[in-house]
């Protein structure tokens, strides 16, 4: 495994310690990692946005449960393998809630989970398919974007990778939020899409805007400013803390465009124009960002 650590940005005083985190997280955990989240969404189809929040809230709350006494010393002392563990302890709870409700629910609910029942209808497989393959291609993107930008900050030293993780944590805290917000009216466009009831899919496009790019545009003002606060809430380290503060006060500016980002890819899929939201990934990433890690690093 050594090299795709590196190729993922990690050097001698961190490859072991994220082999003992992908062990668990991606080795053993990537099943009930994508299980949950696939099943977050068949539920959210249905209308049952409570039971998908329940589910996926679940998994993130154990994992914030966990994580300290998995990975602490006065625990059991695990460090980053404790991490890992705790992610996939969290994953499989939140996987073990999805399979219980569908089977409770299965009389009143198309979810369904059969072996059986599994089919591949010509019609369905090239229906996921034309949107499946440009998010998967997106997804691919963002790693491969993150991946660079990793390596670049490997660089620098320990203490800039380190501030690069609590940086990034920070900035998906919003992100997070907005692309909920994305999904959430990803069900609605579709229904109204499919309808043809047009004037009711734009408003509530119009209406899901306003609400994200206010809240991104708050939260851009709230980072900017308090950035160095926020990164000391990490760690009590004056060197990470100042790395973090700048790539905090860099990510944040990005919010807002993001978000809108977010919000175009979630009405293209949800319209089935996964072609177009490819189009909006590889701007994005190939076109964009790639480029500018690099040119920007050069300077």
């Amino acid at each position: 495994n050594t090299p795709a650590l590196t190729v993922l940005g990690a050097d001698e005083t961190t490859a072991e310690a994220t082999a003992k985190y992908l062990f668990w997280t991606v080795s053993c955990g990537a099943v009930p990692s994508i299980f949950n989240v696939v099943m977050a969404y068949m539920v959210r189809s249905e209308g049952s946005s409570l039971h998908a929040s329940i589910g996926t809230m679940s998994g993130c709350l154990l994992n914030i449960i966990l994580d300290p006494i998995f990975i602490m010393p006065w625990g059991l002392g695990m460090g980053a393998a404790g991490a890992g563990l705790a992610t996939f302890i969290s994953n499989s709870v939140a996987s073990i809630y999805f399979i219980i409700l569908v089977t409770v629910r299965r009389k009143s609910t198309f979810v369904c989970i059969n072996p059986k029942k599994f089919s591949f209808r010509r019609q369905i497989v090239f229906g996921v398919f034309a949107v499946g393959v440009p998010a998967s291609i997106q997804n691919l993107l963002n790693v491969t974007g993150m991946t660079i930008l990793n390596n670049f900050t490997a660089a620098f030293n320990a203490d800039a990778v380190a501030a690069m993780g609590i940086a990034h944590k920070l900035n998906m805290i919003p992100l997070q939020v907005a692309l909920g917000i994305s999904q959430g009216i990803m069900p609605l466009i579709s229904y109204n899409f499919s309808s043809k009831n047009y004037n009711r899919m734009k408003s509530f496009i119009k209406f899901t805007t306003k609400i994200v790019l206010g809240l991104m545009s708050v939260t851009t003002v709230l980072y900017f400013i308090f950035s160095k606060n926020l990164a000391a809430l990490f760690i009590d380290n004056a060197s990470v803390v100042e790395y973090s503060s700048a790539f905090l006060r860099g990510m944040c500016l990005s919010l807002p465009f993001i978000c809108m980002d977010f919000m175009a890819v979630g009405i293209f899929q949800s319209c089935g124009m996964g072609k177009k939201s490819l189009i909006f990934a590889i701007l994005r990433k190939i076109v964009f960002e790639i480029p500018a890690i690099y040119i920007l690093n050069h300077f």
